[in-house]
């Protein structure tokens, strides 16, 4: 693997030019990296250093909000329709609501894995 531009690692990592630049002129030493400003290039130990120094993105779950359709037979799911998604999903309901969720109820759901909800309670800042 030969010297390669900052910009086409920033590039590679989602992170800003200048994120990167910090994270380079701070970790690594001068004899990895040459250049000046967008013209930076970094040598191959440069780039095994910078991998391990460049934090990956963390994915959030995404958060809906839609209204309880019906409960289903058992009590640990409830039906709820998402206006985003265009239709009704499974949701499971936590321990501590579980009886106290009525239909036509507007509740938050947060998608944790892929055609996977659960019903939270929405924390206000």
């Amino acid at each position: 693997m030969p010297k390669r531009r900052l910009t086409d690692i920033a590039k590679d990592y989602n992170i800003s030019f200048e994120q990167a630049k910090d994270i380079a002129f701070n970790k690594l030493d001068e004899s990895a990296f040459t250049g000046k400003g967008k013209n930076t290039w970094v040598t191959e130990m440069g780039q095994a250093m910078l991998d391990d120094n460049i934090p990956l993105e963390i994915a959030k779950p995404k958060v809906y909000r839609g209204r309880v359709r019906n409960l289903a037979p058992n009590p640990k799911f409830a039906y709820v329709h998402i206006k985003e998604k265009a239709c009704c999903i499974p949701a499971t309901i936590p321990k501590k609501l579980m009886g106290k969720i009525r239909t036509n109820q507007v509740l938050h759901v947060e998608e944790y894995d892929p055609d996977k909800y659960i019903i939270i309670m929405p924390k206000i800042v």
